[in-house]
């Protein structure tokens, strides 16, 4: 019988501590469904995930509960993380109950204009404080992306939860070569295949921040090819001694077959053809024009006042260093959380500021 058979609008979810009533379906991915239920004792609303019960589905909800016990020893309140209920069977089928939370990151860029700096800066500040957190036990998310970001309310300044941990990997068994992240996020040791650490995820929020102030995706989100271009465009190339080391380079890059030693690059970006013929897939097409820098992205509105500006500035400094292109050298949680566009030094110290 399919899952959507299974449980319906209306039915009871029962646990040895709870019994819940699914108000409507409000979400439904690989992994099953996400229903709104009622908690008929406590009247609280809940979030229940309804897992699949496919081999796949059943690997990930072992590997998904597993992640969440070890999270259990943080306060969710202050690590910003979305507070895990309990596990429970209803039919055979295994339900993860979590708090209710208001919408993604990625609804809010469809249903309001762009974000400020200012507007951002305690979404960024509270994502850090996370993916602190998470460091700390050894935890690498992921699948940082809008999706997996809500918030707790819509009143500002917002407030904010990471949420889905389905993807997460202790840090001593991320892969090398297999590809982890959604395009579009993906930092770039994922796509090239090098030593992987927990600042893969930092990369992840540096994409997501950029999308609320741009009401858009920084990178590509369809086509890895489009996604590599426009990274390089806006970012430069990697450094050489990365394209070296990578084992998936070649899906990417090419070595120059003139290169000499007063030449910048020792490798080039692939043609749409060439990554067409290396890979075997379609390199999507696009005339959209990526930021030619992070610096840009401070001017592609109209100027504000000079505290404004300032305030731009300072969050697409701290852009760039989540956005290093060597994962070795990218900013940590802990640093990121002293950078002065978080700590406000920079209108502490402004001249209109000192002047008040």
């Amino acid at each position: 019988m399919e899952m959507s058979t299974e449980v319906q609008r209306g039915d009871t979810l029962s646990s040895s501590l709870s019994a819940y009533s699914v108000l409507e379906f409000i979400g439904e991915g690989c992994f099953g469904k996400v229903a709104k239920c009622l908690n008929i004792w406590t009247r609280e609303t809940v979030a229940i995930k309804i897992c699949k019960e496919t081999p796949g589905g059943i690997h990930a909800t072992k590997k998904e509960i597993s992640t969440l016990e070890r999270l259990s020893v943080l306060d969710p309140e202050s690590s910003n993380l979305v507070r895990f209920i309990e596990r429970f069977d209803h039919v055979g089928q295994c339900c993860l109950a979590f708090e209710m939370l208001d919408i993604n990151l990625y609804d809010l860029v469809n249903c309001s204009p762009p974000l400020s700096a200012s507007a951002i800066r305690p979404i960024a500040q509270q994502l850090m404080v996370a993916l602190d957190a998470l460091k700390g036990l050894g935890i690498v998310h992921c699948d940082i992306k809008p999706d997996n970001i809500m918030l707790v309310s819509r009143s500002q300044p917002f407030r904010v939860k990471l949420i889905d941990f389905g993807e997460a990997i202790p840090i001593t068994q991320l892969p090398r070569g297999p590809l982890l992240q959604p395009v579009g996020y993906r930092a770039p040791e994922v796509s090239l295949g090098l030593p992987l650490t927990e600042a893969i995820d930092m990369w992840g929020v540096g994409c997501v921040l950029a999308s609320l102030f741009l009401e858009d995706n920084l990178f590509e989100v369809n086509c890895d090819y489009l996604m590599m271009k426009q990274m390089v465009i806006t970012l430069g190339q990697p450094e050489d001694y990365l394209l070296a080391a990578g084992k998936n380079t070649h899906r990417y890059f090419k070595q120059d077959p003139w290169w000499n030693l007063e030449d910048p690059l020792a490798w080039m970006l692939l043609t749409p053809r060439e990554f067409e013929a290396e890979n075997s897939r379609s390199a999507f097409l696009d005339d959209t024009v990526p930021l030619r820098s992070l610096e840009h992205l401070a001017h592609i509105y109209p100027d504000g006042d000079s505290a404004e500006m300032e305030d731009r500035l300072a969050f697409a400094d701290f852009l760039k260093d989540l956005l290093h292109l060597d994962g070795f050298m990218r900013i940590s949680p802990a640093t990121a959380l002293q950078h002065r566009y978080l700590t406000m030094r920079h209108q502490v110290m402004s001249p209109e500021t000192s002047d008040e």
